[in-house]
Formats: structure tokens, sequence, C-alpha cells
């Protein structure tokens, strides 16, 4: 398919390609064919960061095979890039940020850098994006910026240095609809439908409009306010014969990956979503209907509080999924609504409306930090007029700048000598991800403070529990590997992982935390951290470094082995070795070092594989595997006596 913006790109890139460049253009003209482009072409290391994981996935399927690109998808507080061999890197905005404030090696031979969706500066996104943009601008490293909805132009390209390229005509056209009882109303054109059952004139209007689209052999996505609206519509949908899905961010990974394919395959036509499908991957979706425009607002415990409306930027990013090249020749957008009059008002709102700022400032104290950290010795001037080039900060007072500086001072983040430069606490702060405003929930200065009970109260957490009061309880559950039934009801299994996500980055910033400031608690934060990280007690956290599964884990802490090494031995028993080829183990792998670095070891485990079901005396094994190795049987009580004879005793394996 040919794209009108990438040759207009392309045309101006070919002849600059060192400077800065700003793509705005409707979702669908090309903007993902022009960063592929782009990286698959360019020299050195190429960085294409995103705002979603689907989309850096995407843009490497078609890369994998053209370059060595990495595609990264590990939590941003991990320390996991230190070394990378690669042409192209894709990741988050927050782990790239995570890497600068890490210091790589790897980051100077950063040649190219493509941001994705580079409107989410406005968003809760946009700390990662101010600090990613401050670091390329210092490194002079090139940016291609691209966007579907800008608020503002012109401070966008003043933000990024970068030379707007602008193309407003979508590849595949779309259809600005409403529908209403009982009319479908595309700009001067309209169709009619049959009045049906009046008690509830919404839904049956989006029934007919559906019929019509399906019945053409086209899919459509229709978008709702909740999860629970998305699949109780679903089934409703699926009771008047449409081969209808739910799709939302609380269903497991795995499930909304089968979901997709089964549009991909055609074996569903409607998928009914929340916001989860608003941006991303390129889906075979003809029309996204709005029949609902309202989106949960929650407090910063994750408590409902109430409505709030689609913005239209949010309108306009979420009605871009439909009409997407390589699937469709045109699109539809429609908005379903009880009456002429509401479908009018709505119609000027979201079709014919100017999109403003969403407002969401990221911190100050927690850029400035972010900044420092990369920066280190930065000169006063240099941080003012820094912090002064952002797209959220510009045009701020000096004496804010200052304040905020003396906040971190006081707070012993940063300390000012020649230049500004963190501590080690705050190094620990940065490299941690979080927010500087965190630390006010950290027990510092109360050693009686349950950390588990600071862990879940903190701002990263607290609202993943979505107003669950047992989060203590669950953490502790998940922590001692017992079942989370009957803990949290109304958390689906995704949700409950992103709770233990969440707690795991903020244990292992306050591991961080705590050993800077020289406090022995950390090594019972690390503890926490490892925990929470596997599922399993403390006794079992060795077997589960080592790879074996947490409810493998489980069962071999109940039957008292805890360690490798005790593992590795007792395999010589049959039922413990079939149980864990059964479960996929591969025994012999695992155990290789172990059996290399201690014959007794494998020569205990050869014993109690050779002598099981038989009668033996001390002298028999002596004699074929040495004294040593009676002396482990003997001590750990591997065998017992049967009259003048031993045998191999019996164990519970669960």
């Amino acid at each position: 398919m040919s794209f009108p913006l990438a040759e207009l790109f392309f045309s101006e890139y070919n002849s600059d390609p060192s400077r800065n460049y700003l793509v705005s253009a409707p979702t669908g003209s090309g903007k993902t064919h022009i960063a592929k482009r782009v990286l698959a072409k360019s020299d050195g290391l190429s960085v294409y960061v995103s705002p979603l994981k689907a989309l850096s996935r995407e843009v490497y399927s078609s890369l994998r095979n053209r370059t060595r690109a990495l595609l990264v998808d590990t939590d941003a507080y991990e320390d996991d890039l230190r070394r990378i061999s690669s042409d192209v890197l894709l990741l988050t905005y927050e782990k790239f940020d995570s890497s600068i404030r890490h210091g790589y090696p790897w980051l100077e031979k950063v040649s190219r850098l493509v941001i994705d969706e580079v409107h989410n500066v406005e968003t809760s996104r946009g700390l990662a994006l101010e600090n990613i943009v401050l670091w390329a601008k210092a490194r002079h490293v090139p940016t291609i910026s691209l966007s579907a909805t800008l608020s503002n132009p012109d401070k966008y390209t003043s933000w990024l240095n970068a030379k707007m390229i602008s193309h407003q005509k979508r590849t595949v056209p779309l259809h600005e609809c409403v529908a209403y009882p009982y009319v479908l109303k595309c700009g001067d054109w309209e169709e009619t439908f049959s009045p049906h059952k009046l008690t509830r004139p919404r839904f049956e209007v989006l029934v007919q409009v559906l019929e019509k689209i399906t019945g053409k052999g086209k899919n459509a996505l229709v978008f709702v306010k909740s999860r629970r609206s998305a699949e109780s519509l679903a089934l409703e949908l699926r009771k008047r014969d449409f081969r209808a899905h739910h799709y939302h961010s609380g269903m497991p990974y795995d499930e909304r990956t089968k979901v997709l394919d089964m549009l991909l395959q055609g074996d569903i036509n409607v998928v009914v979503s929340t916001t989860a499908l608003g941006q991303g991957v390129n889906l075979p979706v003809y029309a996204v209907l709005f029949y609902e425009l309202k989106l949960p607002d929650v407090n910063e415990k994750g408590e409902f509080k109430g409505w709030k409306d689609v913005t239209v930027s949010e309108f306009r990013q979420m009605a871009g999924r439909a009409g997407r090249p390589k699937y469709d020749s045109e699109g539809m957008i429609i908005i379903v609504s009880n009456s002429e009059r509401t479908a009018r008002d709505l119609a000027q709102r979201y079709y014919h409306g100017a999109m403003t700022s969403q407002n969401a400032k990221p911190d100050l104290d927690t850029l400035s930090l972010a900044y420092i950290s990369w920066n280190d010795g930065v000169e006063m001037d240099e941080f003012r007029s820094s912090l002064n080039s952002t797209f959220n900060f510009n045009g701020i007072e000096a004496s804010k700048i200052e304040y905020s500086l003396s906040r971190l001072k006081e707070m012993k983040l940063v300390v000012l000598n020649r230049g500004i430069s963190v501590t080690s606490l705050g190094h620990a702060v940065a490299v941690s991800y979080i927010d500087v405003k965190a630390l006010s929930g950290f027990p510092l200065e109360d050693e009686k403070v349950d950390l588990v009970s600071a862990i879940v109260g903190s701002p990263a957490v607290a609202p993943s529990l979505r107003g669950c009061k047992d989060g203590v309880q669950l953490l502790s559950k998940w922590m001692g590997g017992e079942s989370l039934e009957g803990v949290c009801d109304k958390l689906t299994t995704k949700d409950v992982n992103e709770v233990i996500s969440n707690a795991r980055w903020i244990s292992f910033a306050m591991f961080r935390v705590l050993k800077a400031l020289g406090d022995n608690r950390y090594l019972r934060a690390l503890e926490i951290h490892e925990n929470l990280k596997y599922g399993v007690p403390s006794e079992g956290i060795k077997l589960a470094k080592a790879g074996i599964p947490r409810d493998v884990t489980l069962d071999l802490v109940k039957s008292g082995i805890t360690d490798l090494r005790e593992m590795c031995i007792r395999i010589g028993l049959r039922e413990l070795r079939d149980n864990l080829r059964r479960h996929g183990i591969q025994v012999e792998v695992l155990c290789r070092e172990i059996y290399s670095n201690d014959t007794v070891a494998f020569d205990v485990r050869r014993a109690l594989q050779e002598l099981q079901d038989k009668e033996f005396s001390l002298g028999d094994v002596e004699k074929r595997f040495g004294r040593d190795v009676a002396r482990e049987l003997l001590r750990k009580k591997l065998i017992e006596r049967k009259g003048e004879k031993y045998l191999v005793r019996k164990m519970k394996f669960y």
C-alpha cells in the first residue's frame, strides 16, 4: 500500500536525516510504516519507544527478520539491560527512561530515537517522555516523534526542536456518523430502521447498526465504559446471534491475545471493549461504535468515585481503530445515543470540538531528580534552562525550580558542590523509578512499621487494589505460597498479578532506599521482594531461583526439600524423579553443576537410585560408594535400619 505521508516524510528526511522531525497525521495514515523504515535502515543503535508493549511487539515482528532487533518487556525498575547486542531496541517509555537513569554504556551508541504517540507527554506517562527528550537533546540524538492527536502543534515543535511533517488526509477515509432511535446518519446521508422493542431503544439501534455492518462481512469494535459493561453487552449480543466477545484490561494476556486472534481469523465479528483497545495494534475493524462515552474516575487509592467524560483526544485515538490500512478501503465511526438531540450534541463535541491539553503534569521534584541522576554535576543555570525547555514546565518561574531543588536537598536526595549531584539515596530513588513523594510513605523513621503494610499503602500499590481492603492479607498469602481464594474476590487474575507486580517494584525500591541509608531493614525488604517475586516462603527461595516452578517449589518445601543440592540428592528416589519429570523439569540439566562441584551429592543420589527397594548393609554402601556417602545417608536420615540390614526410607512427596 502506498502512503502519501511516507513519501512526504522521506523527501525531507533523506535530505537531512540528522534533524528532529514531528510527524502529525491521523491514525492509519502510515506513521508506523515510517517508524519501521527508519529503524530498519539507520546506522548505529536505533531506539523505538511507545506507550504499549503491544505497539512495540507489532513493530518488532516486522523488523526481526530484517535487522538485529531486541524487544524488551521487563519492568522499568529492573536492572537488566546492562549489555545488549542489537541494532534496534524496542521498549516502553518508562523502560528507556529507566535505562537512562541507570546510565548504561550502550546509551553512547544510540544514533536515533523514534517516539511513538508522543502526545502522551500530556498524560500520566509524561514524566518518562520529558526525561527522555531532555536526554536526547543533551546527547544530540536525532528524534522522530509520531502522533495522531496533538493539542497544540506549535508547542510540540518548540519542545522537540523539530520540523513538523503534517498530513491530515487519512489513507483510509472514515465516515463520521451518529445513530439514534431509529436512524443511522453520516453527514447528509441517513438510513432509517424499523422500531423494535421500545423499552431499550439505544440497545435496539446498536443491534440494527451492527446487523448492517456484519451483514456486509465487516467487523465492529464497540467501546463501553467498564469491564462489567463489556462482558454483559457482549453476552447480550451473542444472544442476538452476533459472534461477539468482550475485551478489557482485567483479562489475562493470553485471553486478550486469543480474542484478537479470533478477530483476525474471522471467528468473531464484534469486539466489545473498554479503552484497553483505544490505542495499539492494527486490527481488521471496519466500524468503531461508541455505545458509552464515559470512563471510571477513581481516587488515589483506586476507589471508584464516579464517571467522567471521554476527552476529545481520547475519542479520536479510539476512533482511529476503524478503517485500518491492509484491511479496509474505508471505515465508520458511530456515536450511539438515546435521542437526536443528544446525538447532535455529542457529534459537535467529539467530531468538531478542539482538542485541549489533558493537563496531567508530572511531579517537578521527581523530574528534577531524574534529570540530575544522568546529568551528574549539572550547573544551576543549565538545570534551570533544561527544565524550562520541557513541555510541561516551559516558562516556569525560576523560584519554583529553586524551591524544588531545595526540597530535594532537604530530603538528602541531592547535594550542591561543584554543580548538582545525586546522593546515594537520590540514586536509589531515581533508579527504583518511584515518585519522590512516595518516599513519605516509606517507614524511614519508624522502625516499628510493618514493611508489608507500608508497601500496600504506597501510591503505586493502593490504586491497583481497586478498593480491596485486604491488601496485606493478599500479599502475605501470596508470599507464603497459600491460596488466594476468598481474598479480594472482585479482582481478576490479571488484577491480582498487577497488585503483586507493583508490590514487587515498591519492595525493591524500599530495599534500595534502606540500603542507601545504612538501615539493616534492607535485608527484610529484600526478603519480601523475593517472596513476592516467586510467591513462595523464604525457605523455598533457593529452589525458585533455580527455575523450579512455584507449585513444584511449594510441594518440595512441604516435603522438606529447601535447596537445590537436597533436591539433586533426593531425585535418586523414583517417586520424586518421576514427579519432577511429569512437570517438565529437566533434572539432569538443573543438577549438572551441583554434581560437577560436589561428587558426594552425585554419589548419594546414585546410591539412593540403586539401593531403593533393596536391603543392604552399611559395609555394602561403603564398599560400593565410599564412607562419605554412607555417612551422608545416615546424617540425612535417608536410610533406616531393618534388623541387621538397612532400607532406603520411604518418603512422602506432595
